[in-house]
Parts: structure tokens; sequence; C-alpha cells
């Protein structure tokens, strides 16, 4: 009877939720090409388990506008991710992406389903031989203020994890408030809070993250 609770202890123990503090500071850059088609080059660096390690990551990006609302992009991330021990790997994904925009009064919704194949975010996941399909689908909201510089924005995203060994699980979601500050007609600065919470994973993580971007289209 010592010995089940003890086993069962250490397994809660095993699996317990723990958490994360994280700082991430970007850059894009954006060029349009013609009104229905444009690319993206974006940098960002990541600083996870409480500042001690990072991941630097560099992301180009194209997109198509096939009707007013809906366009469909393409992506690749190429990312330097560094552990605990200050071992760094080099690891690299792509993904495909269908968006959807619409300006109601004031504000403007936005809608992403995206599919992408190689590796995922999860903090502790072991699993790192296993090449992923995660099927990523998010919902934001971005708020004009009248006459002001500002744009405060809402969003949502979960992640399923398609091919799974044990079948596919949801076990990732990203609930994130934030506000641009329009620089110039060209170049938009942002501030934002993410809590990021994963589960139905081996050592699953609670993160709140504080992140920093700057934008520039021409």
């Amino acid at each position: 009877m010592l010995f089940t609770v003890c086993a069962l202890s250490i397994s809660e123990m095993g699996n317990a939720q723990t958490t994360d503090f994280r700082l991430r500071a970007g850059i894009n850059v954006q060029k349009d090409f013609t009104k229905r088609f444009s690319a993206n080059i974006g940098y960002e660096h990541r600083f996870n388990n409480f500042f001690t390690t990072y991941q630097a990551l560099i992301e180009p990006s194209v997109s198509y506008e096939i009707i007013k609302p809906l366009s469909i992009g393409a992506e690749w991330r190429i990312m330097a991710d560094q552990d605990i021990k200050r071992r760094i790997k080099y690891k690299q994904r792509g993904a495909i992406s269908l968006r959807y925009k619409k300006t109601i009064g004031d504000f403007e919704l936005k809608l992403k389903t995206a599919i992408q194949y190689g590796f995922d975010d999860l903090t502790n996941d072991t699993s790192n031989n296993r090449k992923k399909i995660i099927n990523r689908n998010s919902i934001a909201v971005d708020y004009d203020l009248f006459g002001s510089r500002f744009t405060p924005f809402a969003g949502y995203e979960f992640f399923y994890d398609i091919n799974n060994p044990n079948g596919g699980i949801i076990n990732q979601s990203r609930t994130k408030l934030g506000t641009s500050y329009r620089v110039s007609k060209a170049s938009d600065l942002s501030a934002y809070y993410i809590f990021e919470n994963e589960f139905n994973v081996a050592n699953p993580v609670d993160a709140h993250i504080i992140g920093f971007s700057y934008e520039y289209k021409f």
C-alpha cells in the first residue's frame, strides 16, 4: 500500500505543471510586390527557462491574396536552440497557412489555420527525433482606437499534434494581449503578453511571456 502511494506521488510529480517566465524581441520586414503578393522576413530572439536559455530564429514567408478577405501563405523557420547546458541545436520547419481577415466597424477579425512540419515549440518534449505535423488554429481581434496611434489586440491559438503516436491530441494553447503603436505610416512597434499552456505531454509548462516587436512595410 505504501509503495503504491509513493509510486503515485512520484508519477504526479513527474507530470506536474511547472511555471516559466520568458522574454521575446523581434523585427519583421514586409515588402508588397503587388496588391495581392507580399514577402516577409522576420528575426526573433527568445529567452526561456527564467532567461537562462535562448532561441534565435529567422523566418522568411510569402503570402498571396486569393480573394479580398482570404489569403494563402508559406513560411520556413530556421532556429538555433540553446539548452540549459549551453549546447546549441539547429532546427528547421516549414508551414503552409490559410488566413481570413475582415473589418467589422472599429474591429478587425483575423482567423488563421496552418499546417507545420518539423519541430514544435513544446519546451520539455523529449521526442525530438519525430518530425511532427502540427495544425495551428488561431483567432485574433484588433481594435482601431479612433484618432489614436495605438491599436489594442487580443488572440487565442491552440495546437493539434496530428501524427502523435498515441493519436491526434491538442497539447498546447496561447492567449495573447497587447497593443501596437504606429510609429510612422510604414512602421509599427508592439508590446504584448502571452500565457502559454502545455498539456497532454510529459513535463508540461505554463509560461508567462513578455514580448516586443518592430514591423516595417515598404
